[in-house]
C-alpha cells in the first residue's frame, strides 16, 4: 500500500489525458469538469508545464504542495461501524476489536477516508439495512474509494456494482476489491450515476453531490428501486429531495452530523 506524505498538486484547465504521462512520483489525475488536477510525490512542475505547452486547450492554472492530511482534511485512522474494523495503511491492524471483520483500504487521492460525516453516517445506514435484511445486489453509485461497496461485500452483499465518473476513483477503488480478494463480489465501473441506475438492486446506495442526486430523484429508474440510501447532502438540499422523495418512498432511518444529512428510504 502506497504511503502519501506530502502532495504536489497541479490545477489544469482543460481535460487531461494522462496516460502518457511517465514518471515514478506520479499518483494520477482527477477530472473535475473542464478541470483536472494532477497529483505527484515530487515537485514537477518542469513535468506539467511541458505537457500544457504541447497540448492544445491546456492551461497551467495554479499549483499546489501540502502535507498529505491536509488534502484529505484529517489524519487517517482506524474506525469502527457495527462488526466492520477499517483500517488504512497507516492503521494498525493489531488494534482490531475482537470479532469484526477487517476491511483494509487505502483512499489514496480520492475522498472517502470513511471519517467524514456523509460516509461514516452511510455506512452505519448500511449496517442498519444488512442488520434488517441482506441484500444480494447492491449500486453504489459514486463510489469513491470504494469504502462503501466493501461495507456491502463484507455485510453480505452477493453482488456490488460500484460506479464512479472519476478515473481516478475507479482506479482506487478497484485496488481497494482487489486488496481485500473481493473481485468475485464487486465489480467497479467508470460510467455516470445516471446511465447506471436502470442497473438491477435491491439497495441503491448514493453518497453523492446535490446536483446529480437531484437529477437521479426524478428519473423512473429511482422510483423503481426498493431500498435507497442518499447521503452527502446539507440541511437545504436535504429537505428538497425529501419532499420530492417520500411522495412513494417510505424514511425508515436518518443521521445528521453537523449540517450534513444521510437517510435510508424504502417503497
Amino acid at each position: 500500500m502506497t504511503q502519501y506524505k506530502h502532495l504536489y498538486i497541479y490545477e489544469i484547465g482543460g481535460a487531461v489525458d494522462d496516460r502518457s504521462i511517465v514518471s515514478p512520483d506520479y499518483i494520477g489525475c482527477w477530472n473535475e469538469g473542464e478541470s483536472s488536477f494532477l497529483f505527484f510525490h515530487a515537485d514537477q512542475t518542469t513535468l506539467v508545464e511541458d505537457l500544457v505547452g504541447v497540448r492544445p486547450g491546456l492551461t497551467l492554472v495554479d499549483s499546489y504542495d501540502m502535507d498529505y492530511e491536509d488534502w484529505q482534511g484529517g489524519g487517517l485512522e482506524p474506525f469502527r461501524v457495527g462488526p466492520l474494523w477499517f483500517c488504512p495503511p497507516t492503521g494498525d491492524t493489531a488494534q482490531k476489536p475482537e470479532g469484526c471483520r477487517l476491511i483494509s483500504f487505502d483512499p489514496g487521492v480520492v475522498f472517502g477516508t470513511g471519517l467524514h460525516p456523509t460516509t461514516y453516517d452511510t455506512l452505519h445506514l448500511i449496517n442498519e439495512v444488512f442488520k434488517a435484511e441482506v441484500p444480494e445486489t447492491v449500486l453504489d453509485l459514486g463510489t469513491g474509494t470504494g469504502i462503501l461497496a466493501l461495507a456491502c461485500a463484507y455485510l453480505g452483499a452477493g453482488k456490488v456494482i460500484a460506479v464512479d465518473i472519476n478515473r481516478l476513483s475507479v482506479k482506487t477503488a478497484a485496488e481497494n476489491v482487489r486488496l481485500n480478494q473481493l473481485a468475485n463480489i464487486i465489480s467497479v465501473r467508470e460510467a455516470s450515476a445516471e446511465d447506471t441506475l436502470s442497473e438491477n438492486a435491491d439497495l441503491a446506495v448514493m453518497n453523492i453531490h446535490y446536483q446529480v442526486l437531484d437529477t437521479l430523484c426524478r428519473s423512473e429508474a429511482f422510483f423503481a428501486k426498493r431500498r435507497v440510501i442518499l447521503s452527502g447532502l446539507l440541511r437545504s438540499d436535504y429537505f428538497r429531495i425529501l419532499k420530492r422523495v417520500r411522495k412513494e418512498f417510505r424514511l425508515v432511518d436518518e443521521r445528521s452530523t453537523g449540517h450534513w444529512f444521510s437517510a435510508w428510504f424504502e417503497r
